[in-house]
């Protein structure tokens, strides 16, 4: 079996018709590979996928693990037991790739074992099972590892058939790697959170709710944009200029926000423990050497 993936295209199975599976199906499909079957393993996924994938057969794990590329979707905990299973049908000259951000090929040694090919290509985008997820991918970088030059070139093909951007990561890197990835964008939906919360008790809005997320739409997404193309650089506000002076007033003003929280309700909810973790973080990456000052004295 041959690697070129241009001419002709592969045929792809893929295990698992979660959200990432059936974007990933779609993505394939689009490309001009044949997506042969999906694995279906619950009735959840069994509706997306015929929702949205009703061209692609519903097939056995046994019949998906036999295309020529097998992509394995599925959670990061159910990874090890799938692998085992994937490897009882594998064979000299597939190709296997997961899709988790946390692990490498070494994860993949049984099916690895079997002849076949191992991959790691991860994706850096997050869905939500929407089609806007496999639209997403158009341009998309993902953190690729392999374990051989010949993998590196099948992935670095691979990931270009989809429109997107290989990045190497090394085997021993993928935990950092990932770490990296979950730290934007996990941690900046909590933080965008805490911020509509915050508004959504200081908006003047009687008898409606609040649209906090409109204040912050433009500020967050000029912020994430000046914060990848300059870093820290890119810095503006109160710690920027070293203004101690109004980094204290927020936090007397979302201290009061939480004592008057929890008088209400009999818990508190200020996020004022937050913002000021992340203000003497931010401090100190900007050098801002008098808020870092007043903050240490908390």
């Amino acid at each position: 079996m041959g690697m070129d993936i241009q001419q002709p295209r592969l045929s792809v199975g893929i295990i698992s018709a979660g959200a990432v599976g059936v974007a990933l199906a779609e993505a394939f499909g689009r490309a001009g590979h044949h997506v042969h079957g999906v694995y279906v393993h619950s009735a959840r996924s069994e509706k997306l996928a015929s929702k949205r994938i009703p061209n692609i057969p519903q097939t056995s794990l046994s019949s998906t693990a036999q295309a020529a590329l097998v992509v394995l979707a599925v959670p990061d905990p159910k990874l090890p037991d799938v692998i085992e299973k994937v490897a009882q049908h594998t064979r000299d000259g597939q190709i296997v790739a997961h899709v988790s951000g946390a692990f490498g090929c070494d994860i993949l040694q049984p099916i690895t074992d079997t002849g076949a090919l191992p991959l790691a290509l991860h994706p850096a985008m997050t869905f939500t099972g929407t089609p806007a997820d496999s639209e997403r991918l158009d341009g998309c970088a993902w953190g690729v590892t392999s374990d051989s030059e010949a993998g590196d070139v099948v992935a670095q093909t691979l990931v270009a058939s989809l429109g997107g951007v290989p990045v190497a990561i090394p085997e021993h890197h993928r935990a950092a790697y990932h770490a990296a990835m979950a730290h934007a964008a996990n941690h900046l939906v909590t933080l965008l959170t805490d911020a509509q919360e915050i508004l959504d008790r200081v908006v003047d809005a009687p008898g409606e709710s609040p649209d906090s997320a409109l204040l912050l739409r433009r500020i967050a997404h000029a912020a994430v944009d000046n914060a990848l193309d300059k870093r820290m650089d890119g810095l503006t506000g109160p710690v920027a200029r070293d203004d101690a002076a109004a980094v204290m007033r927020h936090l007397a003003a979302l201290r009061e926000l939480g004592d008057s929280a929890e008088e209400a309700t009999g818990h508190g909810q200020s996020s004022d423990a937050a913002y000021t973790a992340m203000a003497r973080r931010t401090a100190l990456k900007a050098g801002a050497i008098e808020v870092e000052r007043l903050l240490d004295l908390e």
